[in-house]
């Protein structure tokens, strides 16, 4: 699902950073399928609601978009604006 990219962490800003990093470096291509919030959060070693903060924290920043069951991916074309700041 992810090829050779490890997402890290163990807060949801560190779990955050570590998924723009690999977008940001192209280890996490447009497209590519996040693992679920339960299964990351079981390889991560933390509370699923940790990994669920970070995904929201990706989505409001434009980096990622969910799908409910089907799932999160990478945004075809990451925002390079937050959401926030925009007017």
């Amino acid at each position: 699902m992810l090829g050779e990219y490890r997402i890290g962490g163990r807060r949801a800003s560190d779990i955050a950073a570590s998924v723009e990093q690999g977008v940001a470096a192209g280890d996490l291509e447009p497209g590519h399928v996040l693992p679920p919030m339960r299964e990351l959060a079981t390889l991560l070693g933390v509370n699923p609601n940790t990994v669920a903060a970070a995904y929201r924290t990706l989505r409001e920043r434009g980096v990622i978009e969910t799908a409910g069951r089907r799932g999160s991916r990478v945004r075809p074309r990451p925002a390079s604006t937050a959401r926030g700041s925009l007017r």
